[in-house]
């Protein structure tokens, strides 16, 4: 059976945003720099992300912050 995935909640991911940009931010190429950016603003809008983002925000910020 296939897992269904659910999204985390928004301070999570706002967390993860602001961890990256104020620890990591000088380690991203310039197409993650704009994801980045990209994922903030949504979020300050109160946006959930959809599924293709928060897996990347994920792969990135367990990238950069290990």
């Amino acid at each position: 059976m296939t897992k269904i995935w659910k999204p985390l909640d928004i301070e999570t991911y706002k967390s993860w945003v602001n961890i990256i940009l104020s620890e990591v931010s000088d380690d991203l190429n310039d197409w993650e720099t704009k994801f980045i950016e990209s994922i903030s603003e949504r979020l300050a809008r109160n946006q959930q992300l959809t599924e293709f983002q928060a897996v990347k925000l994920e792969s990135i910020y367990a990238e950069k912050t290990n």
